[in-house]
């Protein structure tokens, strides 16, 4: 038997009309002309800041995309994307030290011409880790290491060397084998509106992070502030701090409590330290 005293629904997530309803409530625009009251989508709530007015689409797709950014930055679990399978990329048609491939949202680039239906996943912000295998080898991926300073050139051999994040693309060394990426990165969403035509039903559509409510729609305040009340903006920011805070506190608790070791200093790594200053 379900508890009632439990207040909510089957939707975890927060909508963006219960956003855009708060966002309403703390600028005093609950008012529809129609019923009353703010009423959603069909009864047009507001009378300044509707769901159909531009400036609230934009100042909600901020607040989203500033939410997203600074959880991102926190390893909110909510925005990384893992075993993301780029499969069968074909090898380079001989090895060459001046070649190097990437892999795009647009396509895959062999070093000579680009191939659309390989690519990058739409949401990528930040690459994290890139193992490999060999195509249908049926083995476990392996690292391919990381070069955030370039890819150092070299003949290619059966895996990649290397991969680099530039220019909004993964740069790889190339190799002379058919080889299956799995990529492992962050995240953000597309913009849920746009100026055009309101098509979206606000109280069906939701941000994909639990508990995001009051952190968007003060961020939304914020920037309401900015351009209408600049006297209030130090108390909007106040509020948004807070609420952002404890949202982004999740995220970091939930990694503190992750088991971090390393091997203890053996002989080796102690007579390595040793000789490497022995020259002073």
């Amino acid at each position: 038997m379900a508890n009632s005293a439990i207040v909510g629904s089957s939707i975890r997530y927060p909508t963006l009309q219960g956003i855009c309803d708060l966002f309403r409530s703390q600028i005093n625009d609950t008012f529809s002309s129609t019923t009353g009251s703010g009423t959603g989508q069909g009864g047009g709530a507001g009378l300044v800041m509707n769901n159909t007015n531009p400036d609230i689409l934009t100042f909600l797709n901020a607040a989203c995309l500033d939410a997203f950014a600074e959880l991102r930055n926190a390893g909110s679990p909510e925005l990384i994307l893992d075993n993301w399978i780029v499969s069968g990329l074909p090898p380079l048609a001989q090895p060459d030290p001046a070649v190097q491939v990437s892999l795009a949202y647009a396509g895959y680039f062999d070093g000579f011409q680009w191939h659309p239906q390989w690519a990058l996943p739409i949401g990528l912000s930040r690459m994290l880790a890139v193992n490999q295998r060999v195509t249908n080898s049926g083995f476990g991926f392996s690292d391919c290491k990381h070069f955030p300073a370039g890819i150092p050139g070299a003949l290619q051999g059966l895996f990649m060397s290397g991969w680099e994040m530039r220019q909004g693309a993964l740069w790889l060394s190339g190799c002379m084998s058919q080889i299956d990426l799995r990529l492992r990165c962050r995240i953000t969403f597309p913009p849920f509106l746009s100026r055009a035509a309101q098509v979206i039903d606000f109280s069906t559509a939701y941000v994909p992070i639990l508990d995001s409510l009051n952190a968007i729609a003060d961020k939304m305040l914020v920037r309401y502030a900015r351009r209408f009340a600049p006297e209030l903006l130090p108390v909007a920011k106040d509020a948004e701090q807070e609420s952002m805070g404890k949202l982004r506190l999740e995220s970091v608790r939930e990694r503190q409590s992750a088991e971090n070791e390393r091997g203890e200093f053996g002989t080796l790594a102690t007579a390595d330290f040793t000789q490497g200053w022995t020259w002073l």
